[in-house]
């Protein structure tokens, strides 16, 4: 993976962040939606990617985001104050579960460490970066319901086999899934990812499915570079 990744509008730099920019991220970040857009909360920035889409989709909006690692905080720092929205965009160094704020967010946004009970790399940042260990579900869950104004979105991308999991524990706490988008990389596989997202009232779920290339490799399906043309300098 390239040091800098460059899209349209800004770019990421990632020399140190234990986690590079990545495709869940991408997809995350322009599917995201919600009624108001004033206050966004990205749980888990990285280098920062997600925070900096939804500061390019929403010129309104105040993004703020959270990440742990001391590394990958400053680097995300740095690809904040680089970009456009610098004024717009306010970086917090800290464990979600310690943040505090004085207003409730619109829009929560995560692309949250998912492995649970298996084997780790070694690397104490990535292995944050990746497993549930600092950042279990429901702790997840609790931050953003704890934080979410009334009528805002969660929204997060998770392996398409824990969603039904991820489904039941939000329920649990009053958050309830009203939009499922189901992740393909081809369409004869089944779904890699699922795209979740929740609020804090029962309606009925709308079920989307995403497929990423749809003519062999590299031949991206017309939903894909539809979602993300905003940003890939490909499209």
């Amino acid at each position: 993976m390239s040091e800098s990744f460059k899209f349209k509008e800004f770019s990421i730099h990632q020399e140190k962040s234990a986690m590079k920019v990545g495709t869940d991220g991408v997809l995350l970040g322009a599917w995201a939606k919600a009624n108001k857009n004033n206050r966004i909360l990205d749980i888990g920035t990285g280098t920062g990617l997600i925070a900096l889409m939804a500061a390019q989709r929403f010129p309104k909006a105040t993004i703020e985001a959270v990440e742990i690692d001391p590394v990958a905080a400053l680097e995300a720092q740095s690809n904040f104050k680089l970009s456009p929205w610098k004024d717009r965009l306010i970086l917090h160094h800290c464990r979600i579960q310690d943040f505090a704020c004085q207003d409730y967010f619109n829009l929560i946004i995560s692309n949250p460490p998912f492995f649970e009970n298996s084997k780790q790399s070694g690397e104490e940042m990535k292995d944050i970066a990746r497993h549930t260990e600092q950042l279990a579900f429901t702790e997840l869950i609790f931050a953003a319901n704890n934080l979410l104004k009334e009528g805002g979105t969660f929204a997060i991308i998770i392996p398409a086999t824990n969603s039904a999991k991820f489904i039941k524990l939000s329920q649990a706490q009053g958050l309830y899934c009203n939009k499922k988008c189901l992740v393909k990389s081809t369409p004869e596989k089944e779904p890699i990812r699922t795209m979740l997202s929740f609020n804090k009232y029962k309606t009925d779920l709308i079920v989307e499915e995403l497929i990423i290339e749809d003519k062999g490799r590299h031949n991206y399906s017309e939903a894909y570079i539809d979602l993300t043309k905003k940003f890939y300098l490909k499209f």
